[in-house]
């Protein structure tokens, strides 16, 4: 045996999810490489919901203790008092707050635990146009100089921190897309990362396995020529982002074919279809770490309410989509033992203003209430509730930049620590390092302790990829690997066998040992076996725990006395195996997709000689197979099909 550090500059290894006899190499992350308060951060997920247009806040939460001012600053579009729900009356009276009555939803969750609000949340010098300060709130940016051009997300960018080899199509570690946007054709601006490539996948029309149909009725085949113009720049891009989406199409339209949602019944409308494909896609057992969901309709400068009955109207109609589609969500996931994986919070791109105008709707203003839900959030209001003083107003009736109290990118770094587990160096690239945290956003219980952060995006090793080839000139066989993290790790084993049963070692291999960077292994097995061999990796870390990789098969063609050939490779109609063998024995050719399951099989009778085996493939799906022929419980070889 040989054994090397892999150079930087040798071939990059396939990005493919790897196969042996139809079954997927599966990522290296056993948990009892995690302290035992860890296991579960790598599960937990965040899904934000846009509420577009900017959310009337004082219609949605009113407060009591100012009830008569709120009165005569909006005589005709008040919650009357004998409508609004008290949230809790146990709050101190400047905390307390009458719910708009659409809300029954959110007090029952309140009730539950479940759900909190958030007060007066925005950032300086507040922009009231609707794109400017949408993409403020999705860059992390705000109105000064220094914050109000950045060119991308903070969720691209804590995504590409945390997950830095999540994002070149699906690979073993990360077979999911680690973020997903929901109910908006456009790409949204929070998911550009630091180079200004958007690293989410839109699933617009809700149903992946729609999407996956459209993506393969559109086809990605390249350009023969590109033009070197903006033109051209816009059609590669736009290739580039088709065949990322594609990529990722067939693995989101299987989990979303695995998962199912409970007989909880969600309302009828756009909001609630997008949480119930998110609660699929987790039930489907998605890793994806952040959702985008959007509801439009908050733009409410008229009829926001309806005359004389001021309970009902547009806005009462909004809150009760929000709500209920979040309880509904909630009990869900609740019903299919997810609930305790997921955050979900509200946002929007600002408030109204204090005073109404005159089309029973109000115009655009600065400070909202955020809302966040699930068992992970500390129910309670965070914040006093908002001065409404009409004399400190402005001219137009907003509220003066005094009455911030919460910057919204507090919010996020808090979650995205104390909930999703981020490191400092990950909030830092996220943007969000310099922010103060707020206090009792999560159940205490639930906050990710110190020596866990890092741990949903770095498990202790995690196995990217894991090649096996024979080395036709050298006569040996190379086996490469690479992993994406090392913590508190010792070695690697080769581990070698002729049945996939009984393994023998025949390397120790050390490792890097702590890494957050990407480590390159190869090592060369400089006398194979004869035949069919069978390798595997077993890691094991400073305390003697240990796991394996998948299994990997090799044939020594020179030792081997089959000669085997798939043409026409790709096929459409029909493809042909032929052998030339000295011995005579009978055999099963098997078809696997890229699921792993066996879609095709056919028994065969070998003879002493040359052999030709016909198998018809017209019935099935286009995409990647493995074909193997096997004789009784010996691999003879595997091989890799296209069908078109």
């Amino acid at each position: 045996m040989k054994r090397r550090k892999f150079l930087n500059n040798i071939t990059k290894l396939s990005a493919a999810p790897l196969l042996l006899n139809g079954m997927s190499l599966r990522t290296f992350a056993s948990p009892s490489f995690l302290p035992s308060n860890c296991q579960e951060i790598s599960d937990r997920v965040m899904v934000i919901i846009f509420l577009k247009g900017g959310n009337d806040g004082l219609n949605t939460i009113i407060p009591i203790d100012q009830y008569s001012r709120y009165a005569n600053l909006r005589p005709d579009i008040r919650i009357h008092a004998d409508n609004y729900i008290n949230l809790d009356s146990t709050l101190p009276i400047e905390d307390q707050v009458g719910l708009n009555p659409a809300m029954t939803s959110f007090k029952a969750m309140y009730d539950a635990g479940q759900a909190s609000l958030i007060q007066s949340v925005g950032y300086p010098e507040f922009n009231r146009s609707h794109f400017k300060s949408t993409d403020l709130w999705l860059t992390g940016g705000d109105g000064t100089s220094a914050n109000f051009n950045i060119n991308s997300g903070w969720m691209g960018r804590y995504l590409s921190t945390a997950f830095p080899g999540a994002f070149n199509g699906p690979t073993p570690a990360y077979p999911d897309p680690m973020g997903i946007q929901l109910g908006d054709s456009k790409p949204s601006l929070g998911f550009y990362d630091h180079g200004n490539e958007y690293i989410g996948i839109n699933l617009s029309n809700q149903n992946p396995g729609s999407l996956f149909g459209l993506l393969n009725g559109i086809g990605t085949a390249a350009h023969g020529s590109i033009p070197v113009s903006n033109y051209g720049d816009n059609i590669d891009y736009i290739m580039g982002v088709e065949n990322t989406t594609n990529a990722y199409g067939g693995k989101i339209s299987d989990v979303y074919n695995i998962g199912a949602n409970s007989a909880t019944v969600y309302p009828d409308s756009n909001l609630a279809n997008q949480l119930r494909t998110v609660a699929c896609l987790l039930n489907g057992g998605s890793k994806t770490k952040l959702f985008l969901v959007h509801k439009s309709g908050f733009d409410t400068h008229a009829d926001q309410v309806q005359g004389g009955s001021t309970n009902l109207g547009s806005h009462a109609d909004l809150l009760t989509d929000i709500f209920d589609s979040v309880k509904a969500f909630t009990e869900d996931l609740t019903n299919l033992g997810l609930e305790q994986n997921v955050l979900t919070a509200t946002f929007s791109e600002f408030g109204r203003r204090i005073t109404q105008n005159g089309s029973l709707g109000t115009d655009h203003g600065n400070f909202a209430p955020v809302f966040l839900f699930g068992s992970g959030v500390a129910p309670g209001v965070r914040g006093t509730n908002i001065n409404i003083d009409p004399t400190i107003l402005d001219i137009a009736g907003n509220l003066p930049a005094s009455a911030l109290q919460h910057d919204y990118r507090s919010i996020w770094k808090t979650l995205l620590q104390d909930w999703l587990g981020a490191g400092d160096d990950i909030l830092n690239g996220a943007r969000f390092g310099d922010f103060n945290k707020i206090v009792g956003l999560v159940t205490p219980g639930l906050i990710v302790p110190p020596e866990c952060y890092n741990v949903a995006s770095a498990l202790p090793v995690e196995f990217s990829e894991f090649t096996a080839e024979y080395l036709v000139n050298e006569k040996q066989v190379a086996l490469l690997w690479k992993t994406e993290i090392e913590t508190n790790h010792s070695h690697f084993i080769v581990q070698r066998s002729t049945d996939s049963q009984t393994f023998e070692d025949i390397e120790l291999v050390d490792s890097v040992g702590e890494s957050n960077t990407t480590q390159k292994y190869e090592t060369i097995d400089d006398q194979p076996l004869p035949g069919i061999s069978y390798y595997r990796i077993k890691s094991i870390d400073r305390d003697d725990n240990f796991e394996y990789t998948e299994v990997r098969s090799v044939c020594n063609e020179d030792a081997a006395n089959e000669h085997i050939k798939l043409y026409p490779n790709p096929a459409k109609y029909d493809v042909n195996l032929v052998l030339t063998t000295e011995e005579i024995y009978d055999g099963v050719i098997r078809i696997f997709d890229f699921r792993g399951k066996k879609v095709k099989e056919r028994s065969v009778h070998v003879e002493t000689g040359f052999n030709k085996f016909n198998l018809t493939i017209e019935d099935l799906p286009n995409g990647n197979y493995t074909v193997t022929l096997v004789k009784g419980r010996r691999n003879i070889a595997t091989m890799k099909l296209i069908v078109i």
